[in-house]
């Protein structure tokens, strides 16, 4: 796949002092061309060594249900948002469009995305495990533990969860896997009703 390309290429499976000091970007890019335009940003950045660290595409798992069960599938994570690493020419040669042969795109400066906690190792925001306690959500397994802050809405029949992850600009929503696999609010109200008596 394009991100274990791009894993590949710039070595992402260890932080080295040079990723943590790279200056971050965010590009904009239309919506359903992310991959394309992430290969080409690695295309320059092969022609151009040293201005580009790191091209990231953020996707997440999710379970999608067709042909009688459920399926583990992958979905882009800030659709037309593409995140950039690199050196401070990053700005000045990527604002340029002929590299995209003149297409719509913008970049502008930003701190190094949130979710690259949540994931540090790739682009990939696997499913999460939770219940439901007294109308809260509980993650025990999964990105969102200890992370229920972020977390909006829940679609327990999706099996997916409405983020917002924090940036400078604002909020940016999202959507993640969640599933939901236990809801303890019925047995806590019969618990109560029977102490009552």
């Amino acid at each position: 796949s394009l991100n274990n390309q791009l894993s590949d290429k710039y070595g992402k499976t260890q932080k080295s002092s040079k990723e943590m000091n790279g200056i971050w970007y965010l590009l904009k890019c239309p919506k359903g061309a992310e991959t394309e335009y992430a290969q080409a940003c690695q295309n320059l950045a092969a022609r151009e060594e040293g201005i580009l660290q790191e091209v990231l595409c953020f996707q997440y798992q999710r379970m999608m249900r067709y042909g009688g069960g459920w399926h583990l599938e992958r979905r882009t994570l800030l659709p037309g948002c593409i995140f950039l690493s690199g050196t401070g020419a990053v700005m000045d040669r990527y604002s340029r469009g002929e590299w995209c042969k003149g297409r719509s795109m913008s970049i502008i400066p930003c701190r190094r995305p949130y979710m690259k906690e949540i994931c540090p190792q790739n682009e990939v925001i696997a499913m999460s495990k939770g219940i439901i306690r007294n109308g809260r959500v509980i993650v025990t397994d999964g990105p969102l533990e200890g992370r229920e802050r972020l977390i909006v809405k829940v679609d327990r029949h999706k099996r997916t969860a409405q983020v917002e992850f924090p940036f400078e600009t604002g909020n940016m929503k999202a959507v993640v896997g969640l599933e939901i696999y236990q809801k303890e609010i019925e047995l806590n109200m019969k618990r109560e009703k029977n102490n009552d008596e």
